[in-house]
Order: C-alpha cells, then structure tokens, then sequence
C-alpha cells in the first residue's frame, strides 16, 4: 500500500487564506484593485496585501473590494526587511493598524534605507559601465532591487531576473549594498504595538541548514515573534512538512502565502496553501474572521 500523501488544496465551502502577496505599491506587477479581484477569482477568502516595508497599497485594496462587492476579507499586512546576524530576513506584519505611530515611525525609516540603497546601487551599475535607466528612487513608493533587475531585462543588458540578481543585485555581487535594515526584534515589537501578529516570510528563501533556520526560528520567539511561514505555493511537500515540524516543536503558530508578485503558474494566488494537521494557523490567534 502507498503512503497518503498530504493535501494541501482546500475542499469545496472551506476558507482559503493567501497571507503574503504585492502590489505595484513595491515589487509587484498588479495594482490593489487587480489584486483583490484575481485573488477572489481564484477563490481566496482572506487576503493579506503585504508589500514591502509599505502600507500604502491598504486603502486601495479595500475600496476595491467594496466596489467590486467582492467575497473577500482584507488582512492588513506589511513585509518588513531586517537583519539578523549576516543574513537579510523578511518579516510579514499581519492584521496591523497601519496608522499606528510605532509602525508608522519603523517603515519610514525603512523606506528612507530603500531609497538610498536604490539610488546607491544606480550608482555603482552605472560606474560599472552599466548605463541602465530605471524608474527614479522618488517616482516610486517602495523602490525595490527588483525595479533595477527589470530595467535591466528590458533595457538588454541580461536576458531576465534571476540573471540580474546573480551577476549585479544578489548579495556579494557586483552593485550589491548592504543595509542596516531594523532587527528582527524592533519589527516584532513595532507590529505588535499595532495590534498585529509577527511572522517569518518564507524561511528556506534564505538558504540556511538546517541548523541555522533551527537557531533563526528559535531566537525569532524569542524576539517576540509570533509565527513561521509554513505554506507556500512553490515548495516541496518534504519541506511544508518540516517546517510544520519545526512550528511545532519551538512554538510558533503557522502562516500561509504566496508571496504573489504577478500572474505565474508556479506561484498563483491561494495555490497550494493548507497547512499541514497539528499546526496553530496564525489566523486563530485574532478575532479577525
């Protein structure tokens, strides 16, 4: 007899939650109004609009949802860049008060990081001998190396975003900027403060053993974190597993999300997104529905 293999589609009548996606409010491809109405095509019932190190996208998406009359719940959200040790970790803020003053005064010193990180990487492509013209830092509300890969694939200078990221934008590379981004403990504190729950974004993007991710996820809660990413829409059975696993045994309640930037078939909208038996979804830990 084979082993059942473990469901992550959700049954007919079932709530699907999508709790990390973009906007063009940062790095991705659809404004809010697009946003909502695809999620709600591809029958997500909460989403949360999670753009980075922005809240800016939040009243769009909810004036959307009401004029389209959609069946779909808002989670306010945000992606917040921080550090911890020598690694660049990304925590998603869930069901936040976005005019709160302690979460206000983090993403505005965050968004001025960006920017100058933005402009000072133009800089060094362009003393590279890479004369690349991209949007300008100040036309943008969240700059994003992101915006720099896709100007470089249309301008010809590499043939698509993965290319950009390992020869000119991934870390250690040519126009590389490392940034003194807030700690994983003053984010959780900052999200906290307004009334929402912390949660680490995708924690195999950051290509740490095991070891490591063991150590970030422990030291997180103790930080004041909340929860971990278990469920996302382009990952390996084994590894949703693992990380229900490693949820459990620290404590942390588990999360799902997409982190959709635009239409792929590989990273869709509410795709693959339930979460494994015996985990604590972040959802039940507020009085949101």
């Amino acid at each position: 007899m084979t082993e059942q293999q473990p469901r992550f589609e959700p049954n007919a009548g079932e709530k699907l939650y999508d709790l990390h996606c973009h906007s063009h409010f940062s790095d991705g491809e659809l404004a809010p109004a697009e946003l909502v109405a695809r999620a709600a095509a591809q029958g997500v019932t909460h989403l949360a609009l999670t753009d980075h190190d922005t809240t800016a996208g939040i009243a769009a998406a909810e004036q959307a949802i009401a004029a389209q009359e959609l069946p779909l719940q808002l989670i306010p959200g945000v992606e917040i860049t921080c550090r911890w040790e020598a690694f660049e970790i990304h925590l998603v803020g869930l069901n936040v008060e976005v005019t709160h003053p302690a979460l206000v005064n983090l993403l505005e010193q965050q968004q001025a990081m960006r920017q100058q990180r933005y402009e000072a990487m133009l800089a060094k492509l362009h003393k590279a001998g890479i004369e690349v013209t991209p949007p300008l830092a100040a036309e943008l509300t969240m700059p994003t190396r992101k915006h720099l890969a896709d100007a470089l694939v249309e301008q010809g200078w590499v043939k698509d975003v993965e290319t950009a990221f390992r020869r000119y934008l991934g870390k250690g590379q040519q126009a590389y900027i490392a940034t003194d981004w807030c700690s994983l403990a003053d984010a959780a504190t900052a999200v906290q403060a307004a009334g929402g729950k912390a949660v680490i974004a995708h924690p195999h993007a950051y290509q740490l053993s095991n070891k490591w991710l063991r150590r970030l996820l422990r030291e997180s809660k103790e930080s004041g974190v909340d929860g971990v990413e278990v469920a996302i829409s382009q990952q390996r059975p084994g590894d949703r597993l693992a990380l229900a696993t490693m949820a459990r045994e620290i404590g942390l309640a588990a999360s799902a999300g997409s982190d959709f930037h635009g239409p792929r078939p590989w990273r869709e909208l509410g795709k693959n997104l339930c979460l494994p038996p015996d985990t604590v979804p972040i959802w039940s830990t507020w009085t949101h529905p």
